[in-house]
């Protein structure tokens, strides 16, 4: 029997050039056409307005006192705001650290105390929330508001009025790409508290252009952009992914399926990053990757293609080719990227074809260590090998499939399996919409598995 040939990428090159410059590019490229067009917020910037706005904003950030290295965190939704910050603290050579708007007080005073920020973006609707906790954040200096200012506090400032004014342009410090850091966005924290992840300009550029290749995607191209931006995901596809392709993007500040799919309608979206629950909102249909892109495929005539990445890698590592997607697997290698199967136990043993294992990656896109956590760093991060924490199998095309984390495997009187394995079996059933299994413990075998069952509407179950 013939073994297949293996799907490889071919290598790229990358610029060692800060973020910013992306824009700065595509702005002296496409000038006129429109970069960001958010309908929430009503406004349009085309990329020399986000060129232009974020040098302003730039200057402002160099009048108040920040240096290279500082940190700017955000808190908000999606929207033309966003851009205008997230370029206009990198030109000023801070580190963007974008918080999750579903955070509740005690996770957002960690992540901007942890992260030691110096200003802080926030959405007005949050701003209840952020004076609840101010006199727990000693390090910020300064707030800046999406919408109108705080009268007599001189710590808050509005954005609009931010942009009215006429700064010198910032004088951009000398950037360091390979090692000067461009985000620190928090990993989720399901092993207590969320940690930093320190992601290079380098990193970053690398990604950005690994990931736009990967995913085939064109300035003719338009986005719709409901992933929110805090997302490492959402950072490099639509802040950095976009713009650098010179393609326009339609923003959500949350997602809506009916929404959604009247503004694909209006603008003609070509390209849509999405999440399976997201795709589990146009279809009613069990949450099980294969039926889920077949379904998409049978109703709207599309490609629907599984990636895979994390926030270490920026976050891109696998994506499907067009030209031979596997249902089920997250596809190859981007361009660059080495990948291996380590064995699980030890991670010493690299594991043949078929076999399960903790996916491990290696790459110019793999981050610098976890901000202010150097043990859970040498974990992650061993000789250059990020260990993902994934349990992968890779078959005879260099496909990979992801089975499960890790530390969600279930341990049973000497094996190991993954609760995916089971998930798949019971999402067979006609009756059940979701499930997830979990490991509970048994005196006798260690672990035994326990499931959790959604049914479709009007099913009933009888004891």
């Amino acid at each position: 029997m013939t073994t297949p040939p293996k799907w490889q990428r071919p290598s790229l090159t990358y610029p060692k050039i800060p973020v910013f410059e992306l824009l700065k590019e595509t702005a002296r490229r496409l000038p006129q056409k429109p970069a960001v067009i958010d309908p929430h917020g009503g406004k349009t910037l085309t990329f020399a307005d986000l060129d232009r706005e974020s040098d302003i904003l730039a200057g402002v950030f160099e009048q108040w006192g920040v240096q290279k290295g500082d940190r700017i965190s955000f808190f908000l939704s999606n929207g033309w705001e966003y851009f205008v910050g997230f370029y206009g603290a990198l030109k000023a050579g801070a580190i963007v650290s974008p918080i999750n708007p579903t955070y509740r007080d005690r996770k957002v005073q960690h992540q901007v105390a942890d992260s030691e920020s110096k200003i802080l973006f926030v959405e007005n609707r949050f701003l209840p929330q952020v004076m609840g906790i101010l006199s727990g954040l000693p390090t910020v200096e300064k707030i800046v508001l999406t919408g109108g200012k705080m009268k007599g506090n001189e710590k808050f400032f509005s954005l609009p009025d931010l942009l009215e004014k006429v700064c010198p342009s910032a004088s951009s410090p000398a950037i360091t790409p390979e090692i000067d850091l461009a985000a620190l966005p928090y990993s989720s924290g399901t092993a207590g508290q969320s940690k930093g992840v320190m992601i290079t300009h380098f990193n970053l550029v690398a990604n950005i252009k690994q990931s736009m290749i990967a995913v085939e995607a064109r300035e003719e191209d338009v986005f719709l952009s409901f992933l929110p931006f805090n997302h490492i995901y959402g950072l490099t596809y639509y802040l950095g992914g976009a713009v650098y392709l010179g393609a326009t993007q339609i923003t959500m500040a949350r997602f809506e399926a009916e929404e959604c799919l009247r503004l694909i309608e209006k603008h003609r979206v070509t390209v849509l990053f999405a999440v399976p629950p997201a795709l589990l909102a146009f279809l009613d249909l069990p949450p099980l990757p294969p039926p889920i892109a077949w379904g998409i495929r049978q109703k709207f005539g599309v490609p629907v293609a599984r990636h895979y990445g994390l926030s270490e890698a920026s976050p891109t590592t696998h994506a499907n080719p067009s030209a031979r997607i596997k249902d089920g697997s997250v596809g190859i290698a981007v361009s660059d990227l080495e990948d291996r199967i380590m064995d699980w136990e030890q991670g010493l043993k690299e594991m043949p074809t078929g076999e399960p294992g903790e996916l491990a990656v290696r790459g110019p896109n793999v981050f610098q260590g976890y901000w202010k956590h150097p043990e859970d760093t040498k974990l992650a991060l061993r000789n250059g090998w990020l260990f993902t924490g994934d349990i992968a199998w890779r078959d005879a095309e260099g496909y990979i499939y992801i089975l499960d984390r890790k530390k969600e495997m279930i341990r049973r009187g000497g094996h190991q399996f993954a609760p995916a394995e089971l998930e798949g079996i019971l999402m067979e059933h006609p009756s059940v919409r979701d499930c997830a299994v979990v490991g509970i413990p048994d005196l006798s075998f260690g672990e035994r598995p326990k499931a959790f069952v959604v049914l479709h509407p009007g099913v009933v179950v009888e004891p």
